[in-house]
């Protein structure tokens, strides 16, 4: 019973986001359909456990090659998900050459499967998948094949898992910074949640190693262990869905905004006092922000500021790096803090809301202001109001 339960887990979860995402088709984008596929292979690399470890010894046996190019590919696809939304706003057909590898070790036990007798076929799933008595070595050369690409296996999976967790946490940091040298407000479009989930990522597949490296045999004679692995697997499985499906704004939409920019590049009227030369953009920067205060602008976009200044987005984004040390969304961000500050130092009767003065400062949500103000004050804007009262 608790094998039963605990070997099918992965498999409900991956079935319940393959249902959710596709029954919410006013939110379905390229990103989320890709996810569907992903949890589809899956599903199929997960049923392929159940069918092990309940003893379906027949259909394992023609599960086993197919489990091989599942479990395989789930990695590279998670990876490529990741690009769909950090990179590529398409799917490009050279990427069917990750799966390549997972194909390749896939093919190969199909192709031994075939060769082998019966009596083979019988003896490496008793005596090698299952370690049943009366099956010891020595074994036959197709065996021994069969178990060189079970080594083979191990060795792909691993390299899989590091290039995933490099190249992935490398594009994720990336488009972050994009984000934020972009849009003064970054909430719902950074990748922070799929950067944490890379960090469980890291912790299921050294889960995924250990019981490789213990042998699935081990978990049929310790069913109780199989728990361990099975809800790590399901509580990612659960987190990379859930944050998939939250996760509505992706490359794609940058490029849209990046690209109505540059089709409609003309400034308007520049915004800083006229005493102020033109070249001096640092202190028209300031003045439009501690004068004209553009920050109240929840929707401000460096693309805005650039046609204040009447220059371009490039040179706007150098200014914040070089001058001002810091990026578009946290140099805006900054302004705003000072402007909450200001109005919860001046509400001595506690005549707005933090959500008031999270509008009034330019935040767009009540979540991004306390995330912000947290970060510039280092406590909460509550504990702050509380602090001025002692």
């Amino acid at each position: 019973m608790i094998t039963a339960i605990t070997s099918t887990l992965p498999m409900f979860v991956c079935l319940f986001w393959v249902m959710l995402l596709l029954i919410d088709r006013q939110q379905m984008n390229l990103s989320k359909r890709f996810l569907v596929f992903f949890f589809s292979v899956s599903f199929v690399n997960y049923f392929s456990h159940t069918a092990y470890f309940n003893h379906q010894y027949q259909l394992y046996t023609v599960f086993d090659s197919i489990w091989c190019f599942t479990s395989l590919s789930v990695f590279p696809l998670y990876y490529l998900y990741i690009r769909l939304l950090t990179l590529d706003a398409r799917v490009k057909w050279k990427w069917a050459l990750v799966l390549i590898p997972s194909l390749s070790v896939a093919l190969l036990s199909a192709v031994i499967y075939l060769l082998m007798s019966p009596d083979e076929v019988q003896t490496f799933v008793h005596g090698v998948l299952y370690s049943e008595p009366g099956y010891e070595p020595p074994y036959s050369a197709l065996i021994r094949l069969q178990l060189f690409r079970m080594s083979l296996f191990k060795v792909v999976f691993v390299i899989q898992v590091l290039i995933v967790i490099f190249f992935g946490l490398r594009h994720i940091m990336k488009y972050n910074a994009r984000i934020k040298d972009f849009y003064s407000d970054t909430e719902k479009k950074d990748l922070t949640p799929i950067k944490w989930l890379l960090v469980v990522f890291i912790f299921a597949s050294l889960v995924s190693l250990i019981s490789s490296g213990i042998g699935k045999t081990y978990f049929i004679s310790h069913d109780w262990l199989l728990f361990l692995p099975s809800v790590t697997h399901s509580l990612f499985l659960f987190g990379v869905g859930y944050a998939g499906y939250k996760q509505n704004f992706t490359i794609e939409h940058y490029q849209q905004d990046l690209n109505q920019y540059e089709l409609h590049p003309a400034g308007v009227a520049p915004l800083a006092h006229e005493k102020i030369k033109n070249e001096d953009y640092p202190a028209q920067l300031i003045y439009l922000l501690e004068k004209d205060e553009i920050y109240k602008n929840a929707d401000l976009r460096i693309t805005d500021v650039a046609k204040m200044l009447h220059t371009n987005r490039t040179y706007t984004s150098r200014l914040m790096h070089d001058v001002f040390q810091s990026n578009f969304a946290d140099f805006i961000n900054k302004y705003r803090v000072k402007k909450s500050e200001e109005l919860i130092r001046n509400d001595i009767e506690n005549e707005y809301s933090l959500e008031d003065i999270a509008t009034l400062s330019g935040f767009s949500s009540e979540s991004s202001f306390y995330r912000s103000f947290k970060k510039e004050k280092g406590t909460t804007p509550g504990e702050f109001r509380k602090g001025l009262k002692k």
